[in-house]
C-alpha cells in the first residue's frame, strides 16, 4: 500500500499541476469575462444587450463536454487551430463567464436604486457610475459566489481528458491502466482535489469576513 502510494503520487501530481494550471488562468479570464458582460447586459441598447444575452444563454443552456468537444475538434476545419490546454482555458472561461455574468448582474441589482438615481441627478456619466460607484460595491457582494464558480471550474476541468489534456482525472485513469487498484488511486484523486478545492473555499470566506467588518466598522464611525 505504502509503496505504492509512492509510486501513483508523481503521475497525480503532475496532473494536478496542469488541473491548477488550467484553473487559474481560465479563472482569471472568466473573472473579467464575468465583469464586462455583467456590465454590459446593464446596457439598455439592445444591439449590446441581445448578443450578450445570447452569449450567456447559449453557454448556460449547453453542455460543456460538447462545447470542449467542438471547440477541440470542429474549430480546426474553419481555419481555428488551438492547443488542448488553449482550447479547455478559453471554453472553460467561456462557460463560467456565462454565470459569473449573472452573479455580477445579480450584485449591481442588490444595490439601493437611490444610489443610481442620486448618481444620474448629479449628472455623472454612466461609465462613471458603473465603474466607480457601482462595481465596487458589487465585487464586495460576489466574493462568495464567485469562489463557488471556482470550485466549480477547479472540478470541471476533469472534462478536458476528453481532448486528451492529462489533468488530475485523466491522469487517475491513466495510473488505473498502469497499476490497478482503483479504490486507492481515486481515492488519493479525490484527496487532491479536496486538497486543491479547500483553500478557495477558505480564503473566501476569510476574505468576506474581513469586508464585512470593515463595512461594519465604517457604517459605525
Amino acid at each position: 500500500m505504502d509503496n505504492l502510494v509512492f509510486v501513483i503520487l508523481p503521475p497525480l501530481l503532475k496532473g494536478a499541476a496542469v488541473t491548477l494550471q488550467v484553473m487559474l488562468q481560465a479563472g482569471l479570464l472568466a473573472f473579467i469575462i464575468s465583469v464586462v458582460t455583467g456590465l454590459l447586459r446593464e446596457i439598455s441598447n439592445p444591439l449590446v444587450r441581445f448578443p450578450i444575452a445570447f452569449y450567456v444563454e447559449f453557454f448556460r443552456g449547453t453542455s460543456a463536454f460538447v462545447q470542449i468537444y467542438w471547440a477541440y475538434f470542429v474549430l480546426p476545419l474553419l481555419g481555428v487551430k488551438l492547443s488542448a490546454i488553449e482550447c479547455g482555458v478559453i471554453v472553460l472561461a467561456l462557460n463560467v463567464g456565462a454565470y459569473g455574468s449573472e452573479v455580477i448582474r445579480g450584485a449591481l441589482k442588490a444595490i439601493p436604486r437611490g444610489q443610481r438615481e442620486a448618481c444620474i441627478a448629479l449628472n455623472l456619466p454612466d461609465w462613471v457610475i458603473f465603474i466607480r460607484i457601482l462595481l465596487p460595491q458589487a465585487m464586495i457582494r460576489i466574493i462568495i459566489p464567485f469562489s463557488n464558480l471556482l470550485i466549480d471550474l477547479l472540478k470541471g476541468t476533469s472534462l478536458l481528458s476528453v481532448i486528451t489534456v492529462t489533468e488530475l482525472a485523466f491522469a487517475g485513469r491513466q495510473t488505473v491502466s498502469a497499476q490497478g487498484d482503483p479504490l486507492t488511486i481515486f481515492g488519493v484523486v479525490l484527496l487532491i482535489y479536496l486538497i486543491l478545492a479547500a483553500p478557495i473555499a477558505w480564503g473566501a470566506k476569510k476574505l468576506d469576513e474581513r469586508v464585512s467588518r470593515k463595512l461594519a466598522v465604517g457604517m459605525v464611525s
